[in-house]
């Protein structure tokens, strides 16, 4: 991963922290592919997927995570 990815990672990690959620997991390997942060609040348990961008060239991060890869 690049550094421009470790710096989104983090600032979701802290984003999500500051809104009360419990870190439980990062870059969880399955057959499937990688989850990014999986998180907890409450009760609800979170799979994060960060997409960072330095430009939309590309799509924004939400295009990034197509019909596909909500699926897996």
């Amino acid at each position: 991963m690049n550094s421009l990815g470790k710096a989104g990672e983090r600032l979701a990690k802290e984003f999500l922290k500051k809104k009360g959620y419990s870190i439980l997991q990062e870059y969880y390997r399955t057959p499937f592919g990688e989850i990014d942060i999986i998180a907890k609040e409450k009760d609800v348990l979170v799979f994060v997927e960060v997409k960072t961008r330095t430009d939309l060239t590309f799509g924004s991060p939400f295009e990034a995570v197509n019909q596909r890869k909500r699926k897996r």
